[in-house]
């Protein structure tokens, strides 16, 4: 469900706020560069909020002095760990909007990267995404999560103010990490009048169209290293003994990226300064190229002529029939494919390119939503279990239990998912039902030897575990219509 769907209201063309899914993020972010350039009441002064957090986390942790039991690096990682914001429901994951956000690990390796910056240079951090410099794993999922806790009253005050426009009812609720405050070094809950999502129970927060990206990050270790071939002075190389024409690996770039952050900040500041001043375009959330928007119509769309053609899918009662359930979602994604126009949905607009593989993902998921929510199953998108999120999982109490991977066939994983991902998956979770759902889109994907070789090896663990691993393999490729056959 859409947000506009649940308050009744028409998604103008003139609307600037985004109509978000509420039951699954879209995989989109709050780009910071984006929202410091913007000009709106609400929004001006975000650059200077977001430098004077930064500054108090780092004035506490230069009053520690080093001393991680000190009372101000405790408050200091008290800032530093923000949790998921699921009032936006976006995200690049695509699971459910309840994700984990910025822990107790993370919040440490920012202190520590802060106490790095103190030692260096005296200018406060004016921009977030210098922490992914020097801190593992912080991606652009984590630093759109952190910017948005930061300023979550702004954006309180902008859902209200599209509230207000449209008349949308709301409800007086606790926001969680609604405001920080200087003085006490704390984050504060706030009460406020907001519309209530029905998945999370929690407010719906809304965001302008124009501060969402979809680009991969442009901050990152690798990139910061490739710049600095060109930026950084022979001398500081000869000081740091660094040499920037060694040929590297993208793991190894990564590593020496953030060895470079780490040996000099001021480097690292100036590449982001940069980034900063090169021109920031959002993504046409409306012309929606790259359908990081319009999957859940497209999916929807799908389950609804299933279920018109197919009829419900009948209600499993033992393990077995369960497994054969969740197959049954495989074989109407399947079909929908291949006997009808939606492999259009798993291409770019021209059918040159197939779409990302977390699209064909979405799409596929909401079909199957729409299939589980007939029959009282329960899905999980992107749940974790164990060692990492597993695409699908499918459950009814402990007994009935499923799981659903999906890979597209020209992926380098391929057959690195059937023989570890999904078998690592179930010993995880000792589920004893999965599928290993591959999606091709070229004559190359369906080479024989390619297909014998993901077969063989999910029979061969098939009977080494006394588990099924079924793998299917869906035709993507561009098909003719029927008027042309």
């Amino acid at each position: 469900m859409r947000f506009s769907e649940l308050v009744a209201t028409e998604h103008r063309q003139d609307d600037d706020w985004f109509d978000p899914v509420l039951s699954e993020d879209t995989p989109l972010y709050v780009d910071p560069f984006l929202v410091f350039n913007d000009d709106d009441p609400i929004f001006a002064g975000s650059h200077d909020d977001v430098i004077g957090f930064f500054t108090l986390c780092r004035d506490l942790v230069r009053t520690a002095g080093g001393n991680t039991a000190s009372p101000y690096w405790r408050k200091a990682l008290r800032l530093l760990t923000f949790p998921e914001p699921k009032e936006f429901a976006l995200g690049m994951s695509m699971g459910s909007p309840n994700g984990s956000g910025t822990g107790p690990d993370f919040a440490v390796a920012m202190a520590e990267a802060l106490e790095i910056m103190t030692r260096a240079v005296e200018r406060g951090v004016d921009y977030v995404d210098v922490f992914a410099l020097f801190v593992p794993g912080l991606g652009v999922d984590r630093i759109s999560d952190m910017l948005c806790n930061i300023l979550k009253a702004r954006f309180i005050a902008y859902t209200q103010a599209v509230c207000t426009d449209r008349g949308i009812g709301t409800e007086l609720m606790t926001v969680r990490n609604a405001s920080w405050q200087p003085t006490t070094g704390r984050w504060s809950d706030a009460r406020a009048s907001l519309p209530r999502s029905p998945v999370t129970k929690g407010a719906v927060l809304l965001t302008p169209e124009r501060f969402l990206q979809d680009i991969p990050q442009r901050v990152t270790p690798d990139v910061f290293w490739s710049w600095a071939d060109a930026h950084v002075a022979h001398d500081l190389r000869a000081d740091l003994n660094i040499d920037l024409a060694e040929a590297l690996d993208h793991r190894g770039r990564v590593e020496a990226g953030r060895r470079l952050a780490r040996r000099s900040p001021e480097s690292a500041f100036e590449f982001v300064d940069q980034v900063a001043a090169d021109d920031h375009q959002p993504y046409d959330v409306r012309a929606d190229p790259a359908l990081k928007v319009g999957w859940y119509e497209r999916g929807r769309a799908m389950a609804q002529r299933m279920a018109t053609d197919a009829g419900p899918l009948p209600e499993p009662t033992t393990e077995d029939e369960f497994c054969a359930w969740v197959g049954t979602l495989v074989d109407r994604f399947q079909h929908a494919v291949e006997d009808t126009d939606a492999w259009r949905a798993l291409w770019n607009d021209n059918y040159t390119k197939p779409r990302q593989e977390k699209i064909v993902q979405a799409v596929a998921g909401v079909q199957w939503v729409e299939a589980c929510r007939a029959s009282g199953i329960d899905i999980s998108r992107e749940a974790n279990v164990g060692r990492g999120p597993v695409d699908f999982k499918f459950s009814v109490g402990w007994q009935h239990r499923a799981l659903i991977e999906v890979k597209q066939m020209h992926s380098t994983k391929l057959v690195r998912g059937a023989e570890a991902q999904l078998p690592q998956y179930q010993r995880s979770e000792q589920i004893r039902c999965g599928y290993y759902v591959c999606v091709g889109y070229t004559d190359d994907d369906f080479d024989p030897r390619r297909l014998d070789r993901v077969k063989r090896t999910c029979e061969t663990l098939s009977a080494q575990s006394g588990w099924t691993i079924t793998p299917r393999f869906i035709d993507a490729r561009p098909k003719q219509s029927a008027s042309k056959l």
